[in-house]
């Protein structure tokens, strides 16, 4: 298991309790913690709460910044067994996540990669409740493509692999947990999502802070799709109806969805404004007094995406903590 950690000090001890407290036998698995020169005291915590946790590790100090995918990809080489979970340092797993997710990997020969259920942490904040409805039909959608063939959805939180296919992920371009399934899907096996393998996060409070880590999130996903477009070439269900669903979803939706609120705003501006002022109002209150509907996380998420678009050619390999508890 791969920890890849950057100033999480204050949430670093909780999350190894959290391991400890996983029913994956401990005789399974070791840990391989890499701190990522974090500028707190991230490394020594870690050293201390492994040593206390009687749980085999090892760590890894990084000379200089790498981001994810390269502190991945370092790591990886220490691996000494078929099997790598990747995941982060201020995430908690369920206790049976490890369980469902190794074995969903083992459960057939032709499965490669998988990865768990994120669900954010719940609480009264905004930004939790958007984030909650978004990813209660996202999970659906990629088990969906999962059962029929594969997914490249992956939540970075929790993800396995087998390393006789897989050793390494692509560290120049897009999102680790993407880049990830691709390279099982490349080698033509199966990348699937499993929804009873849970992995929580903390949602930040601030929308300014969620806002720098979904902009890199899907910016980093749409390069990943860019990136691997040459398996469109490959016969299989994934490549001829996923991945091109997928292409049009994250490219072509978010720019036509804006320009046809534009238009519809401008027609309806000129036709009657007191519609135009009705249909905002009303949309408004909509998003205040019921948080969670899906028509807010899809408008959030649109902007989101139209804005990782902006942002390309931004090198965002190297990232900042997030986490609520940390620095």
């Amino acid at each position: 298991m791969i920890i890849s950690a950057y100033n999480e000090e204050r949430v670093i001890g909780n999350r190894i309790v959290n391991l400890m407290q996983c029913h994956y036998p401990r005789d399974s698995y070791e840990i391989i913690f890499v701190d990522d020169c974090s500028s707190d005291n991230t490394l020594s915590r870690a050293k201390t709460c492994l040593e206390e946790s009687g749980l085999e590790y090892r760590i890894i100090a990084n000379n200089e910044r790498l981001g994810t995918n390269r502190s991945y990809n370092n790591a990886i080489k220490f691996a000494r067994y078929p099997i790598v979970v990747t995941t982060d340092a201020d995430v908690f797993f369920e206790p049976d996540a490890l369980n469902y997710l190794i074995g969903r990997l083992v459960s057939d020969p032709k499965i490669a990669a998988v990865t768990g259920e994120l669900r954010p942490v719940l609480n009264e904040n905004n930004t939790t409740k958007l984030e909650y409805a978004y990813r209660s039909y996202f999970g659906r959608i990629c088990d969906w493509e999962s059962a029929i063939d594969s997914t490249y959805n992956f939540n970075g939180a929790l993800v396995a692999f087998r390393t006789d296919l897989i050793r390494r992920i692509d560290d120049k371009r897009g999102a680790d947990d993407a880049n990830t399934a691709f390279e099982a899907i490349r080698k033509g096996y199966r990348a699937v999502y499993e929804q009873r393998a849970v992995v929580f996060e903390d949602i930040p409070d601030s929308f300014g802070v969620q806002y720098r880590q979904k902009i890199r999130r899907a910016k980093q996903l749409i390069e990943a799709t860019l990136a691997n477009m040459n398996l469109l070439g490959m016969n299989r269900p994934f490549t001829r109806f996923f991945y091109p669903l997928r292409i049009f979803l994250y490219l072509c939706t978010p720019v036509l969805f804006f320009i046809s609120l534009f238009l519809i705003a401008i027609g309806l501006y000129y036709a009657s404004p007191f519609i135009l002022l009705g249909l905002i109002s009303l949309t408004m209150v909509i998003g205040v007094v019921w948080r969670q509907n899906l028509l807010n996380a899809f408008i959030v998420n649109q902007f989101y995406l139209v804005t990782g678009l902006l942002n390309m050619g931004k090198d965002t390999r190297i990232w900042e903590s997030t986490s609520k508890k940390g620095n």
